[in-house]
């Protein structure tokens, strides 16, 4: 990940630490799972995991905001 250091991506995935799978929500419009986390005492995240398409690298967690309905 280019203009990404090792540090940010280290402390970008350690916000998941403890946060357990509760639910698969299906695919995304781009076609990657996506599952929504849960930890006590802390809102539910989404994290979506994606890879390129030519298998070059391990891959990307994209982490966020549970929508509210």
């Amino acid at each position: 990940m280019e203009g990404v250091s090792i540090m940010d991506i280290d402390n970008y995935y350690k916000q998941l630490e403890g946060f357990k799978i509760k639910s698969y929500l299906g695919e995304s419009k781009d076609g990657f799972p996506q599952f929504q986390l849960t930890k006590p005492r802390y809102k539910d995240v989404k994290v979506e995991v994606s890879a390129d398409e030519e298998g070059n690298y391990g891959g990307v967690l994209f982490l966020s905001e549970m929508e509210t309905v």
